[in-house]
């Protein structure tokens, strides 16, 4: 197979062999069934622009350039129709004119461009034979404008996106290389672009396959132009890394992402997100910012520009192998569970679990402001990859271990995990796959949460005297409240593993909530708010099971639900055996009635969404709660949970009404009464026009002695018999 160079100029009257004869090419005709000019499109600006800078070094640069394969077929009387490289000659063929206008060359010496000619459509054709005679005037900003003002340009032409797009590329090369001189000598003397050039038959290939290639229209990916300039800056560094490369990206690595071609069964998107990963980790690594554009990246990262290209170069070519030979869906499988616990594995606590497929389907993208692919996965799958990388050092089970912790400190580093913090966190990674030590540190830069390295090196030391116990350690980790954070249990209460479980699993959470509030105070403060578990949602459990700087009494949590526990049998872990429980609580005349015990006998008082509370003093928790509807925010719904409870009493409805502000000031209206009720934290007030009417509540020691809400629903229904 002949490989010879041309250019654009010696193209024409070349001779091509084919089959037994040659065959002196004479024209180039793009053909009918070729897509339009997309290297002109005004969305392709990217693609352009970088097509542009690399003609220019060529050329200004004096760097010259070989713009890889064109493929074709050439007719018998020597017409070159090309299958693959419309764009590219197209771009040449607007080049050299405009060079040769702008440098006023002999017509003599460039009027091979009349033998370039277009058949998708008669106005491109026509378009091109009424340019080649057009003189511009190069003194204007845009020659567009002026073209299209010409008489020969008729006003339908707007209409043929080829036109216009050769219109956008011939403004992008006049603002490219105006200043510049003596170009004619560079392209066209000393040859500074070239390219190769394939007959069809010579390939092997038929008409056939060229019509089917072509009749789809689509648009070049950026892979495409993005290969050749990357396969031209591995050769700088070296020609026979090239050579590798290219034989991968055109086999091996294609094989590899070929499972996860898109629905036109290319595999080029994936390729560039995967692309940009392992480049966004080499940046990270080498304290670099991020580069979208992948053509700079390229540039940036891979060529002699940077000292450390050739290790750059074997880290990406070495995070494409290592995928070689693994059957990746199983990997995932074989290591991996989604949302049930399974002996060996690690729960992902979601339904896919191929990160892989994630990465190269994600990876860049976002949704809103929110990566699609997030930096807690991109550390996983850099794990992963490090593990596959040295898996001959590492055993499986080793494997099994580490990513485990891996695992559970990602999930509990939310805070930690960010962009300036990358570098430390791939380190640590790194530290912990290879030697499956967790990396503590004492100052400086800090990795993972520092607590939860604390619990993970406890859950190492605790492991080597209590092997028998892994399993369970490991499925109490699951559980999808605790994500892998067990430090609400304690570790030498085995049985609470399961009793946690089966607390979680049979009974409602609700009920939890209440029982666990007759066994003590488990809540958390936050600023001024107070968290519970909530009855409906499992994110406030979440929390209050995860230690936080952000929130405090996180011990007096893990007291009371250890000994609330330990204090149960696990056939005693139903729903009935709680409410057995909460009765008996409820009904004890010795039971203070102080906020909790109103807040387990209440139902209302428990329906925020959030389970949060607002104290004006959480310290003190006296009567003058507020229950929150909203997480965070004391501006949101929220009312006097006395008031609130009084307002849906089923003897009083309809005849009162409660405003959605408690914080705001609103208070209970009795409506017939027409006066409003305020509970305080030792009395209710009635206020009626200008007067005020206290009613005490019975207290001992701050303590009420008496049902404050038995005691407002009777002030209520006095009021109302006077009406």
């Amino acid at each position: 197979m002949s490989t010879k160079p041309y250019t654009f100029q010696n193209l024409f009257n070349s001779s091509i062999p084919m089959g037994d004869e040659e065959i002196t090419i004479h024209k180039i005709e793009i053909p009918i069934i070729q897509r339009d000019y997309a290297q002109g499109r005004k969305n392709e600006e990217r693609v352009r622009t970088r097509f542009l800078d690399a003609l220019f070094e060529a050329i200004v640069g004096d760097k010259g350039i070989t713009l890889d394969f064109i493929y074709g077929d050439v007719t018998s009387d020597g017409v070159l129709i090309p299958l693959d490289g419309q764009q590219r000659l197209t771009t040449l063929f607007l080049l050299h004119w405009y060079i040769a206008k702008k440098e006023q060359i002999p017509a003599v010496e460039w009027e091979f461009l009349n033998q370039f000619s277009y058949a998708t459509r008669f106005s491109s054709r026509d378009f091109c034979l009424e340019l080649i005679k057009y003189e511009p005037d190069f003194n204007v900003e845009k020659l567009s404008p002026f073209i299209k003002d010409q008489p020969w340009y008729p006003y339908q032409w707007k209409n043929d996106s080829s036109i216009q797009g050769m219109l956008v590329m011939l403004d992008a090369i006049h603002k490219k290389f105006y200043n510049q001189t003596n170009l004619w000598d560079s392209l066209v003397t000393r040859e500074k672009i070239k390219f190769y050039f394939l007959p069809l038959k010579e390939m092997g290939l038929t008409d056939e396959l060229y019509i089917k290639m072509n009749s789809r229209g689509r648009p070049l990916t950026p892979f495409e132009h993005f290969k050749a300039e990357f396969s031209e800056v591995i050769k700088e560094v070296s020609s026979d890394l090239a050579k590798v490369i290219n034989r991968k990206l055109d086999i091996n690595w294609a094989e590899i992402l070929f499972p996860w071609r898109n629905e036109d069964g290319i595999i080029d998107y994936s390729f560039m997100r995967y692309f940009h990963f392992i480049s966004d980790i080499i940046a990270y690594e080498q304290d670099l910012p991020l580069e979208k554009d992948e053509f700079a990246e390229a540039k940036r990262l891979y060529s002699k520009e940077n000292p450390d290209c050739k290790d750059n170069i074997k880290y990406l070519m070495d995070s494409f192998d290592c995928w070689e030979n693994v059957s990746i869906n199983v990997f995932f499988s074989e290591f991996f569970t989604n949302n049930k616990y399974e002996n060996g594995k690690v729960k992902l606590y979601q339904e896919n679990l191929n990160i892989f497929k994630e990465c190269l389907d994600d990876y860049g993208e976002y949704r809103g402001r929110n990566r699609k692919f997030p930096l807690n996965k991109t550390i996983l799958l850099f794990g992963i990859i490090t593990y596959l990388k040295n898996k001959e050092q590492i055993t499986q089970d080793e494997f099994r271990v580490r990513i485990r912790i891996l695992r559970n400190l990602i999930w509990n580093s939310s805070d930690e995990i960010r962009e300036e913090r990358m570098k430390t966190l791939l380190n640590e990674t790194k530290e912990l796959i290879l030697q499956g030590s967790i990396p503590m540190v004492e100052r400086g830069d800090r990795g993972f949460a520092v607590r939860q390295k604390e619990e993970e090196q406890r859950k190492q030391n605790w492991l080597a005297l209590n092997q028998d116990y892994a399993n369970d350690l490991y499925r109490l980790e699951d559980h999808k409240l605790l994500h892998g954070s067990v430090a609400v249990i304690d570790l030498d209460t085995v049985d609470n593993f399961r009793k946690f479980r089966l607390l979680f699993h049979n009974c409602d959470k609700d009920s939890i909530n209440r029982f666990l509030l007759s066994r003590g105070d488990y809540s958390q403060t936050i600023g001024y708010r107070v968290q519970l578990g909530s009855r409906n949602i499992e994110s406030p459990w979440i929390n209050l099971f995860h230690s936080s700087s952000q929130r405090s009494s996180f011990a007096n949590t893990k007291t009371v639900l250890n000994e609330a526990l330990a204090s149960l049998d696990e056939t005693e872990l139903t729903n009935s055996f709680l409410e057995l429980q909460i009765k008996r609580y409820l009904e004890d005349p010795l039971i203070p009635k102080d906020w909790r015990y109103y807040l387990i006998k209440y139902e209302e008082m428990r329906k925020g969404r959030f389970a949060m509370f607002y104290w004006e003093n959480p310290e003190d928790k006296n009567y003058d709660l507020i229950m929150m509807n909203t997480e965070k925010s004391i501006s949101g719904k929220n009312w006097n949970v006395f008031l609130r409870t009084l307002s849906v009493q089923p003897e009083l409805r309809g005849k009162l009404e409660l405003g959605d502000y408690a914080y705001q000031g609103d208070k209970l209206r009795i409506l017939e009464a027409n006066c409003e009720m305020e509970c305080l934290n030792d009395r209710y007030v009635i206020h009626r026009d200008e007067e005020s009417i206290n009613y005490p509540i019975l207290q001992e020691n701050g303590i009420d002695q008496e049902d404050r809400v038995i005691k407002g629903k009777e002030i209520i229904l006095s009021l109302l018999k006077e009406v």
